[in-house]
């Protein structure tokens, strides 16, 4: 009788292991893993993208001036296969360049990543000149201007120009060119035009402000101080006097944000700033709500304090405005840390405080005139 339980006991087991290897076979059958993922065409306006399959990055040049703020694809995919934000689905491609927008296309039982990037076509003047001098590019209105010895004869300067590679360049590299009067260099790249005006002065160069923050290739990183700091925000006004796409926000609550709440720059991201060669600041701000915007600045131990305020005017509400803050005139001590905050006082002294978003960006130290 036992022998004859135990192999019915072992005929179950291989029956269910049969059943359950059948099944689990019957699901591997079901299940697509080869259906094809890749995107097969971008277009933005009738200009096709690069696709990378192997990186899962797109990248779409557009004429200047195309209005990202609202770009609606036409992607052309495998049969079965979809891809969410939809084809022909507006997006807002601004700050796709830093912060590519996401797509993923879904077939069978697999998906594929894309990070879209879709920018204007744009060639610059990165570097220009003369001799052993260098000249000052503001690639915001396409000037140049360079300082040059005195004596130097400005009817025969030959420059050296760097510019986006792929580009061509008028007047020529090389060519000796007359500086008596401003003088237009245009880049010519993918049937787009760019134009820089270049101006030479005899004399000694000035003392330029100091770019401590501008959100693009000048990003320390701000610490928080009571709330989180966003060091990657959006710029949600690129149409006003700060067109730059990224800045720094964060948000002070009316409730838990009593007292000073905001970002600093200090530590292994601290200034090294001298009363004696700066006198102010300059910070671009946006908020829906008016009132003071604080700077304290401090030396290394958070010693030698100084607080700074400047108002942030009613009449241009969630608009960037430029704010200027003089440094105490006796103060010596070098500036180390900076710390931006809205409003100092405590919630209801003197004014009730108000639950607010606030964005800087583009601090500068200025030199004294």
């Amino acid at each position: 009788m036992n022998t004859l339980k135990i192999i019915i006991n072992i005929g179950l087991v291989l029956l269910l292991g049969g059943l359950f290897n059948a099944c689990k076979q019957e699901v591997a059958d079901s299940l697509d893993l080869n259906a094809d993922v890749h995107v097969l065409a971008f277009k933005v306006a009738h200009v096709n993208g690069v696709v990378d399959n192997e990186t899962g990055t797109i990248t779409v040049l557009v004429p200047a001036g195309t209005d990202l703020s609202a770009v609606a694809p036409v992607i052309d995919l495998p049969a079965n296969a979809a891809i969410k934000p939809a084809s022909g689905v507006a997006q807002n491609f601004q700050f796709s360049a830093s912060s590519p927008v996401v797509y993923r296309v879904y077939n069978g039982n697999v998906f594929q990543t894309y990070r879209v990037i879709v920018k204007e076509i744009k060639a610059e003047i990165t570097a220009f000149r003369i001799g052993n001098r260098t000249g000052m590019i503001n690639q915001n209105d396409n000037s140049i201007v360079i300082y040059l010895p005195k004596g130097t004869d400005l009817t025969q300067l030959s420059p050296m120009v760097e510019y986006t590679d792929g580009a061509e360049i008028s007047p020529a590299q090389g060519n000796y060119v007359d500086f008596s009067s401003p003088v237009t260099y245009t880049l010519s790249y993918m049937g787009e035009t760019f134009s820089y005006t270049a101006t030479a002065i005899i004399g000694d160069e000035p003392k330029q402000p100091l770019i401590i923050f501008n959100g693009e290739n000048i990003a320390p990183q701000w610490a928080d101080l009571g709330t989180a700091v966003e060091n990657q925000s959006n710029n949600p006004k690129t149409d006003g006097i700060n067109a730059s796409p990224l800045c720094v926000s964060m948000v002070r609550n009316a409730v838990t944000g009593e007292g000073w709440h905001g970002g600093a720059l200090w530590n292994e991201n601290k200034v090294n700033i001298d009363p004696a060669e700066y006198n102010r600041f300059s910070i671009m701000m946006l908020k829906q709500v008016a009132g003071d915007v604080q700077l304290e600045i401090q030396s290394d131990g958070e010693n030698n304090k100084d607080w700074l305020r400047a108002w942030y005017s009613e009449d241009h509400l969630g608009e960037w405005q430029e704010l200027i803050f003089e440094i105490p005139a006796n103060r010596t001590a070098i500036i180390n840390n900076i710390l931006v905050m809205p409003h100092e006082h405590p919630n209801g002294s003197p004014l009730a405080f108000e639950t607010q978003q606030m964005y800087w960006d583009e601090l500068k130290a200025l030199p004294k005139e």
